[in-house]
């Protein structure tokens, strides 16, 4: 069979079907999961929480990822309206933590006992929890207003009040 011959019984890809992702998402996945659910944690998602919210995040930006032009904001952005979503219709009691071994990231659990934020973060009023977490993650205030469809005095006000919050705690635990 010719070079010709296989172009017309290859099978045609629409042109509205877009390619699978490749090795720029695998890698993607490998670097920001893990910072994903940190930031799902800084808003008050018990870990087993995060771990599925952030899951859920990369499968959409999977089936989405040709289209997606800032997938770490983007990411962010979903798994957080998610959570906000599941506060919102929470019925019932929820088990803190999923026992087991099955997490791949096992970093988090360290950081978290090396730390004790997630306690006073857990306090914070949620507009002041979420802020922060974009802000420990390295957003601006105009950007975190983006996101948060906030205007960037909101922003600074929310995490103003989260930062002394913040303080406060640290200097009554020393």
């Amino acid at each position: 069979m010719d070079d010709h011959e296989a172009q017309r019984t290859a099978p045609a890809r629409p042109d509205d079907v877009p390619a699978e992702p490749g090795a720029d998402f695998d890698a993607f996945y490998r670097d920001h999961k893990p910072r994903l659910v940190v930031f799902l944690r800084y808003q008050g998602a018990p870990m087993a929480e995060a771990a599925d919210l952030a899951q859920d995040a990369m499968i959409k930006a999977y089936t989405r990822w040709s289209t997606i032009t800032s997938p770490k904001a983007w990411t962010k952005r979903v798994a957080s309206r998610a959570w906000g979503r599941r506060l919102a219709s929470l019925d019932e009691d929820l088990v803190a933590e999923v026992p087991g071994t099955w997490m791949t990231v096992s970093d988090i659990t360290v950081w978290e006992q090396q730390f004790d934020l997630l306690r006073v973060l857990d306090a914070l009023p949620l507009r002041q929890r979420q802020v922060l977490a974009w802000t420990l993650d390295g957003h601006t205030p105009a950007e975190i207003a983006v996101e948060l469809r906030m205007t960037p005095e909101a922003v600074r006000s929310n995490l103003y009040k989260a930062r002394r919050a913040v303080a406060k705690y640290l200097e009554e635990r020393s």
